[in-house]
């Protein structure tokens, strides 16, 4: 239940900072309930971007949202997953997403373009009504207090805006979530160093060997020792996208860039002499490569929601996904789901508690989840030379030659747990089994709270 068709009784403020996938679906989700939602984006939507695999547990909400038919004018069905060797180009095993697993799921898996996405999601959230702003820049937040809880943040030119919520939806090097967790953000390399680029079909199509793959409907996937490689079509088959995933420096390249998605790195500055023809060729035909360094953090994001209750987290800034992995957007998405279909039941000002609190209940353990499955995944496709790399490879030989029902069978069992997620069943099951229960909201009378309708704007003087 991907969609909120419920007005909430009491309507608040909503600030979101960061116009990505998830900023952008918690204004559409926020606003459908009647919130008002302004969105505060630092740049506009012309940014460079690569393709997203889109699993059933996010394509169900996209289907919901706009319908078959427009998801389908942007989006590649993907019928299978071919592993190959990165050295030889030779297959390996190949991966059925079989037509009967993903109709038990509810969705299908779609290869996109993050600009696609990106673009239907500003549709959605401006034509609800939810304000966006690009070019604004946040340079400071600050909490609310005991006597004024609403939080407030200050812009680059010196404006304050306040709201009764604020979302931070600022990515993995957050700005909110230093105030959320009230210290610094330790951070150190997690051993990956990621490359995305596209390419054109038109220029792959003029290569007899590429040209198969402009026109596949399939997320291939080269393996190597340290390194990776993999690829689908994005744009409705119009464009060509790939990651070259290079672990610890051992395949010759050295571990650089930082945890964003901004960093244009000169193709020609990318060792691949460890790559086979075919795939030279088609790294070599991108215009630039973006470099995204993958980090970890010792001490983990405890907390989502600050000490008043009113900043909350949301997508990478709330749980730093994977680069390079399937389920990063759908992560976001699922949790701007699951924030507007609660804040969908707002009546009283005191329920804000306690929706806070289940939605990071409702969503932590998933994200992490499916973060160590992005990442297990990657690392067992960059395997080094020796008896692990070999197993692997036996087992998906056989595989590819042995499907059966009972194949069948232990491949949705292996998947559904991430696949038949629906991010709207998990909130309207906490509201119906919790929620509408709480003792606060069904006691006690509304509270005095400040309407910030239409926000407050302060100038600052630079004086």
């Amino acid at each position: 239940m991907p969609t909120v068709d419920r007005t909430a009784a009491l309507k608040l403020d909503f600030l979101v900072i960061g116009g990505g996938v998830g900023g952008l679906a918690v204004a559409y989700v926020l606003s459908k309930a009647g919130h008002r939602v302004r969105v505060l984006e630092r740049r506009d939507l012309d940014v460079p971007g690569g393709g997203h695999r889109v699993p059933p547990n996010m394509s169900k909400i996209l289907r919901q949202w706009i319908g078959e038919e427009e998801l389908r004018k942007v989006s590649t069905r993907c019928t299978g997953t071919p592993f190959g060797s990165l050295r030889t180009g030779d297959l390996v095993g190949y991966l059925h997403w079989k037509p009967a697993v993903m109709a038990e799921t509810g969705g299908e898996f779609l290869m996109m373009h993050h600009d696609d996405i990106i673009r239907i999601l500003y549709k959605l959230a401006t034509e609800a009504g939810a304000r966006v702003d690009f070019h604004t820049e946040v340079v400071a937040i600050q909490q609310g207090s005991d006597s004024m809880p609403n939080p407030s943040v200050t812009l680059a030119n010196g404006e304050v805006l306040t709201a009764d919520m604020l979302i931070g939806a600022d990515g993995s090097r957050s700005i909110v979530r230093e105030v959320v967790l009230e210290e610094e953000d330790v951070v150190k390399p997690g051993g990956l160093t990621l490359y995305t680029g596209v390419v054109t079909a038109e220029e792959m199509l003029k290569d007899p060997e590429l040209r198969p793959f402009a026109l596949s409907d399939e997320w291939a996937i080269w393996m190597g020792p340290h390194r990776s490689l993999c690829g689908h079509p994005v744009r409705a088959k119009k464009e060509f996208f790939f990651h070259v995933y290079s672990w610890f420096g051992l395949d010759g390249q050295e571990q650089g860039g930082e945890e964003s998605w901004d960093e244009l790195f000169p193709t020609e500055k990318l060792n691949i002499g460890w790559l086979g023809p075919k795939m030279k060729r088609l790294v070599s035909m991108a215009p630039h490569l973006i470099r995204t360094r993958y980090m970890t953090r010792p001490n983990g994001i405890d907390d989502w929601v600050d000490a008043t209750g009113r900043i909350v987290l949301l997508g990478d800034a709330a749980h730093p996904t994977f680069p390079g992995g399937s389920h990063p957007a759908a992560m976001a998405i699922e949790d701007a789901v699951v924030l507007g279909s609660l804040f969908s039941h707002l009546r009283m000002i005191e329920q804000i508690n306690s929706f806070t609190s289940a939605y990071q209940e409702l969503r932590e353990r998933r994200c992490e989840l499916v973060r160590l499955a992005d990442l297990g995944n990657a690392q067992m496709v960059s395997l080094p030379d020796g008896p692990h790399a070999e197993a692997r490879d036996e087992d998906m030989r056989r595989r590819k030659d042995d499907w059966d029902e009972g194949t069948l069978k232990a491949q949705f069992e292996e998947i559904a747990e991430i696949f038949l997620y629906d991010a709207g069943d998990a909130a309207e099951e906490w509201w119906v089994n919790w929620g509408q229960f709480s003792e606060t909201a069904r006691e006690q009378p509304h509270s005095h709270f400040v309407n910030f309708s239409n926000f407050v704007t302060v100038t600052v003087s630079e004086e």
